[in-house]
């Protein structure tokens, strides 16, 4: 590894990513008409107009950090890119108009998904489940199922999307676990793109946490979303030895997350389950916990960053525990049933009603 080859990109990301951010938060008098996220709404707990197009710094830095990455990976890079333009534009559409609609969003993400597989050729057509695997070998189930898989896991990081640096830093911590993994199977291809991404995102979390002063907004989500989701499906694709539950671990809380949300609104009356509401892990984090630590006063502001800090908890713990088992496709499922018990468990405590997706999902397995 040239570690002088990682340097160039990752502080060229990382800057752009910061710069634009910046600029579009002293500049948002002249653009906040259109791009201000207000304070209304069952899903927000900010109380300034904030611009919310994160996004298109992070897929500005994107964009111009190519010509700086390994010339090995500038390939991988650019379609990678490419792919994941739908997502971008659905997301930023919704950030800028309000009127794209949820269907829409989640049909960008899998068309994302379904680019990503056909340019590099990489597809889920494994994913250690029997009789499961067998049917994904049908090339077309394969290409449906990897545009589905990357859609989910896109729309899994705009659910977590709802305080200072929960999301940025929930994508910090698992693109630091693909990493991670990759440098111990000597994936170097997919140990760069991990780093290269993170330093995307740490550039608009520098100006996101704590203090909110810009936010990932749809497009951001998608985008940070699908880069995520592309690691999933090249580490376990590229490297026999690591299982699709490893990916699926690492990613565990946002999947667990947007599973237990589906289950919660399509068993309460009235509800939908693309209907927003204000019982989210997070949201119960920032009731029960932030509350506690940060009394009424100069610094209630601060409730908000400290609910994202007692969150990642959650991403904190799947990481450790898919850097145990990714050469383990059993222990890397048991450990993902642990986590769905853990979440389960810690909901429960902080709503008293919690959804009991734990026990829907051992029924179904």
């Amino acid at each position: 590894m040239d570690w002088q080859a990682l340097i160039a990109p990752a502080v060229v990301g990382f800057s752009i990513s910061l710069i634009v951010c910046v600029a579009l938060v002293v500049t948002q008098h002249l653009h906040g008409h259109f791009t201000h996220d207000d304070h209304n709404g069952v899903q927000k707990f900010h109380v300034m107009p904030t611009p919310r197009i994160g996004g298109a710094a992070i897929a500005i830095a994107y964009a111009m950090v190519w010509p700086f990455v390994p010339e090995d990976i500038r390939g991988m890079w650019a379609m990678i890119g490419l792919a994941g333009i739908p997502a971008l534009v659905a997301g930023l559409g919704e950030d800028l108009t309000r009127h794209v609609g949820i269907r829409t969003r989640l049909l960008a993400t899998m068309a994302s998904g379904l680019i990503l597989a056909v340019l590099t050729g990489y597809t889920m057509h494994k994913v250690d489940l029997p009789g499961v695997d067998l049917l994904l070998q049908f090339y077309p189930l394969a290409l449906l199922f990897t545009a589905f898989a990357v859609g989910g896991v896109a729309n899994a990081i705009n659910i977590i999307d709802g305080f200072n640096g929960l999301a940025a830093g929930t994508l910090l911590i698992m693109f630091g676990t693909f990493a991670a993994v990759a440098w111990l199977v000597d994936d170097m291809l997919v140990f760069c793109l991990a780093t290269f991404f993170s330093t995307l995102i740490l550039g608009f979390f520098v100006v996101n946490f704590p203090l909110g002063r810009i936010f990932l907004g749809d497009g951001g989500a998608y985008f940070s979303g699908f880069l995520l989701a592309t690691l999933g499906v090249l580490l376990p694709m590229r490297n026999p030895e690591i299982s699709s539950w490893t990916a699926i671990l690492i990613c565990g809380y946002p999947v667990i997350e947007t599973l237990a949300s589906m289950w919660r609104k399509s068993h309460r009356d009235g509800h939908s389950v693309g209907k927003p509401d204000r019982v989210h892990f997070h949201m119960l984090a920032y009731r029960r916990y932030a509350r506690r630590f940060v009394k009424v006063g100069p610094n209630r502001h601060l409730r908000n960053p400290v609910t994202s800090v007692v969150t990642w908890f959650l991403p904190l713990l799947t990481s450790v525990l898919a850097v145990l088992s990714y050469d383990n496709a059993w222990l890397s499922a048991a450990f993902f049933f642990l986590t769905v018990i853990v979440y389960d468990e810690v909901y429960r405590v902080m709503s008293l009603n919690g959804p009991r997706l734990s026990m829907s999902l051992s029924r179904l397995l």
